[in-house]
């Protein structure tokens, strides 16, 4: 297609769109949830830990939920699946401004928003931007799950500040469910199921691709593994593992990091505030991240990005009695730094050691293992607050966790099928040690095979 006169890949409408379903579907679901949680367990009595069992309960239907979602990726692309989720979820968020009993919350909440705004976001837009890329996948991730950050900078300060003050949380989840409405149903009709369906290849083809990147992709088609291969890889339960509980961290900060903060003395304007520079900072790294992911290995690229994110929660801890917006603010950001390579890196390592072409059906098995994981973050997150009277504990163990996390990325070996045979390692190495006079012919920086 062409833009401004211009030819444009396809995929990178792809990336866009998948930006924008991410940055409202989030934006809807986990990011504002922060902000409302004050007023709504203010006004109904409810403990910290009944206002998050909706979450959880919503990430344990995901479960049974993920498990059927991704082959239907892989067979009928993400469009159907994101405007079918869009037609749950857009109500969902009207019925949120109706809640009277806390039975009401609970299905409104855990059993219709939290699930079909999850299935409209993460997981399906990042296999459909996966089919799209192989050699730019990590530049195209990077970008993609700018969305994601995005969502937790600009919806909770804009919800607290211009929709919830100058009126009340009941209008806030209308105006949400039309801003979702207008954002993320366009989004969706742009989505495609894969390049080879339109008469492209991934990247843009051979006009746009060096030999070697052609090779990538073809080596990608054709060593992809199915769901039984690849479930009888280490491979598949450490990334699993990985990603399963460093995602504890991310959803502890997000859901309770207002709470946190108002209690060491930030105002309710501030505490969003606060928590938006974790998400500024890892919205901006994540093209960083994602360009790192394209140039060098990426288990050093996971390694360093979670050891960052874990040094930063450990800041956060102990800056937060200070009550210093700013001293807050920078702890936060580091941490946002750290952990902004957490979605790029997870949907380039299911990528690269599984291929693209069962990508879906292959995620969805370690999809309910996770979402296992993730459903008992904001419960006990919650609950050790109401037990203990503080975040310190909860808080320390989501850092450990991103600690894990970093080792294990160093433990992860390619599945045989998907390593090049010795003479492309050969040709490459020998490319790489001899100096080219043709600029044009010399070879990108290759990553580990």
């Amino acid at each position: 297609m062409t833009l401004f006169g211009r030819p444009v890949f396809y995929g990178w409408i792809i990336v866009a769109a998948a930006f924008m379903a991410q940055f409202v579907a989030v934006g809807v679901q986990t990011s504002v949830a922060a902000v409302f949680a004050p007023e709504m367990v203010e006004e109904f009595g409810w403990s910290r830990t009944q206002f998050f069992l909706a979450d959880s309960i919503g990430q344990i239907l995901l479960m049974f939920i993920g498990f059927l979602l991704g082959p239907r990726v892989d067979r009928f692309g993400a469009r159907p699946i994101m405007l079918g989720a869009a037609a749950i979820c857009i109500p969902a968020l009207v019925l949120m401004s109706q809640v009277d009993e806390y039975w009401q919350y609970i299905l409104v909440r855990g059993v219709l928003l939290v699930t079909a705004a999850s299935v409209s976001g993460f997981l399906v837009v990042s296999i459909a931007v996966s089919k799209w890329f192989v050699a730019k996948r990590g530049q195209a991730l990077g970008w993609t799950s700018m969305g994601v950050s995005m969502a937790g900078l600009i919806w909770p300060s804009f919800t607290a500040v211009a929709l919830i003050a100058p009126l009340d949380w009941r209008t806030a989840w209308v105006v949400l469910a039309v801003c979702y409405a207008l954002i993320f149903i366009p989004s969706a009709l742009l989505m495609r199921r894969r390049p080879e369906d339109h008469g492209m290849l991934p990247d843009g083809g051979p006009t746009q691709l060096r030999p070697e990147q052609i090779q990538a992709s073809e080596h990608d088609e054709t060593t992809s593994l199915t769901r039984s291969e690849a479930l009888r890889t280490s491979s598949f339960y450490l990334i699993v593992l990985i990603f399963g509980i460093s995602v504890v961290g991310i959803f502890a900060i997000l859901l309770n990091g207002v709470f946190f903060l108002r209690e060491h003395g930030l105002t309710a304007a501030q505490a969003p505030l606060a928590v938006g520079a974790f998400s500024l900072m890892s919205m901006l790294t994540k093209p960083p991240w994602g360009w790192a992911l394209d140039k060098w290995d990426t288990r050093v690229v996971g390694f360093a990005s979670f050891a960052l994110g874990a040094m930063g929660f450990v800041l956060v801890i102990n800056a937060g009695p200070s009550g210093n917006f700013w001293l807050i603010a920078a702890a936060l950001a580091v941490m946002g730094a750290g952990i902004g390579g957490n979605i790029p890196i997870q949907d380039m390592f299911w990528a690269e050691y599984f291929g693209r072409r069962y990508l879906g059906a292959v995620r969805a098995v370690g999809f309910p293992v996770a979402m296992g994981i993730n459903a008992l973050t904001p419960t006990l997150v919650a609950l050790s607050y109401d037990v203990i009277g503080s975040y310190d504990v909860a808080f320390y163990t989501c850092s450990a966790l991103w600690a894990g996390s970093a080792i294990l990325c160093l433990m992860l070996r390619l599945p045989a099928k998907r390593r090049l045979p010795l003479e492309t390692l050969v040709r490459r190495v020998a490319r790489l040690i001899t100096p080219s006079t043709n600029p044009a012919a010399r070879p990108a920086s290759q990553k580990r095979v």
